[in-house]
């Protein structure tokens, strides 16, 4: 399996984080990865065989996909020769690519083609008929650049700022403080928060909290579980491990029996 980042460019890298692509052969068998909540709208385009996502029973994704921002972890799985790029947007971005509210697609996956119809699935052929990584991602950005549609400025600042202080309390703040951070009413910023990120503050802030845990996880290891739990704002341990475990599907000792993961990918 191969996997590789790479930074978009010019006014994409105002609201892309990165890019992130996955190719895997044949002779690799199948390949199963649980994907967690990480706070982040994302965009994959298949030029290969797509995924299938592990459920109650097997669902093959669509070539192209928009994802919303989960509550819930669930399993992929390649199944043969496959070939992915996604796009990982900043919390604040992929408002501006859409022309609809993101609540609308909250713990869900849409096909690109009916969101943007005969554009989405022109760049899916586009893209499958690409001989380079350069071109795909060339295609994608001119496909983005076309979706372009700016937020507010206001509206966008706010959004920046609020994702800013969760960040920097790692979830450890509750949605009034941060109403009132931001000088607004709970419901008109959980109004907002909805329409362009996608998910209500608190959700927002279960979201990377649970982030926050993964880091601590990953840097400390075999922490003693008690004071992982109160450094992350956890009232007791119980309550720590039943959010862990219905946000990621193990309790924290199964996911450090798992062994080292990359913190930078949850961040």
């Amino acid at each position: 399996m191969r996997f590789q980042y790479i930074k978009p460019t010019g006014l994409l890298a105002w609201y892309i984080r990165h890019y992130w692509v996955l190719e895997a052969d044949d002779s690799e068998g199948e390949i199963c990865e649980r994907v967690i909540p990480t706070g982040n709208v994302e965009w994959m385009f298949h030029y290969r065989k797509t995924f299938v996502v592990k459920d109650k029973q097997l669902v093959y994704q669509p070539q192209s996909i928009v994802s919303g921002i989960n509550s819930h972890f669930f399993d992929v799985a390649t199944r043969g020769e496959s070939g992915v790029i996604a796009v990982t947007f900043y919390p604040h971005g992929a408002a501006n690519f859409l022309k609809f509210p993101l609540s609308e697609i909250e713990n869900s996956s849409i096909h690109l083609e009916d969101i943007f119809n005969t554009a989405g699935k022109e760049t899916e052929e586009q893209i499958c008929l690409a001989r380079s990584q350069a071109e795909r991602i060339a295609i994608i950005e001119k496909f983005l650049l076309g979706c372009f549609n700016p937020v507010k400025n206001n509206d966008l600042l706010l959004i920046k700022k609020g994702v800013e202080w969760v960040n920097q309390s790692k979830g450890q703040i509750n949605a009034s403080e941060l109403s009132r951070k931001l000088l607004l009413t709970n419901k008109s910023l959980e109004r907002k928060f909805s329409a362009l990120l996608g998910k209500t503050p608190k959700q927002f802030i279960r979201i990377v909290r649970f982030q926050g845990v993964i880091q601590n996880l990953s840097k400390s290891g075999n922490k003693h579980l008690t004071r992982l739990a109160y450094d992350n704002g956890y009232f007791d341990q119980a309550h720590f491990v039943k959010d862990f475990k219905a946000l990621s599907g193990y309790t924290p000792k199964e996911f450090l029996a798992l062994g080292p993961c990359n913190a930078d990918y949850f961040a």
